[in-house]
């Protein structure tokens, strides 16, 4: 049904001036973000008092995420390699938060226990630092990644050794086993990890013969690499082992990103375990899996 004349132009109108609004609400942001956004000097007086207070072991955080290039340009020497691709934040008892617009990181809400040591304006930044109960690594998977034992399993059911050969471990084949310690990027964010790929109709599996347990096992995986996620739609599924306990991972995909799990290893706390990683794909091309696992108490 074809609406009157008038009605019509009124519509017509509202839309126009609905437009118009937005067009100024767009223009009156674009010009008001340069006068909120921190200055030079902002940043140097915050980064001062953040190396006045640093300790070695301390997280250094900017809130918004999207401000850490900012943050590494001004902090980035006390944020050594280890760090910057840390599996996750969980391991750091001193975190210093340098937010801005009211934003706030992960790390920096603290948690139970937790206490507020620093907490200062400089200009449009803000200096916090939180203080608070962290867990103590009894293993950590990726730094002790030489102590694994790399295998392959055939589609026959015979398996293969793959030794340490200079700064990783391979087993050679026309699908080629390799384990190593490299920089990934997984969910576009860069992450200190080990990676393997998977084999057609067999499986990797990576042991850790002698990992000291704590009171719970996190494990974080992930597909690295952008461009192999847009190539390829083959899924990962990983079977973790503690000692004789199996326990099925979430399947990785392109879509899951850098995905934690936590397993209670309490009954195996202080007890050293061997733990073991079977990975295998349906559809192995192009799937860098990648993974990183600390024991904690």
């Amino acid at each position: 049904m074809r609406l009157p004349a008038a009605p019509r132009a009124r519509l017509v109108l509202a839309g126009t001036a609905a437009i118009a609004l937005l067009a100024l609400v767009e223009t009156a942001a674009a010009l008001m973000a340069p006068l909120r956004a921190p200055t030079e000097a902002d940043w140097a007086a915050a980064a001062a008092a953040v190396r006045e207070g640093w300790k070695p072991g301390d997280l250094i955080v900017a809130a918004p995420a999207w401000a850490d290039p900012i943050l590494r340009v001004h902090l980035g020497d006390l944020i050594p390699p280890e760090v910057a691709g840390r599996m996750d934040d969980e391991r750091f008892a001193r975190v210093w938060e340098v937010s801005q617009r009211g934003g706030r990181s992960a790390a920096g809400r603290g948690g139970p226990g937790a206490e507020v040591r620093v907490d200062r304006a400089f200009g449009r930044l803000r200096v916090r630092l939180i203080d608070r109960p962290a867990p103590v690594v009894t293993y950590d998977f990726v730094a002790r990644w030489n102590e694994a034992q790399l295998s392959r399993r055939g589609p026959d059911g015979t398996t293969l050794a793959c030794p340490l050969a200079g700064g990783r471990m391979a087993c050679p084949g026309p699908w080629p086993t390799v384990l190593e310690r490299k920089v990934v990027e997984v969910d576009q964010r860069l992450r200190t990890a080990l990676m393997t790929e998977p084999i057609p109709g067999g499986a990797v599996v990576i042991e850790f013969p002698q990992a000291r347990l704590g009171r719970v096992l996190a494990i974080a995986t992930g597909l690295h690499d952008t461009w192999a996620r847009k190539a390829a739609r083959g899924t990962v599924a990983a079977r973790l082992t503690i000692g004789q306990r199996a326990v099925d991972l979430p399947e990785t995909t392109d879509d899951s990103g850098w995905f934690e799990t936590r397993v209670d290893t309490a009954a195996e706390d202080g007890q050293i375990v061997p733990v073991r990683l079977e990975i295998t794909s349906a559809a192995p091309r192009e799937r860098y899996f990648s993974f990183a696992a600390e024991a904690r108490r």
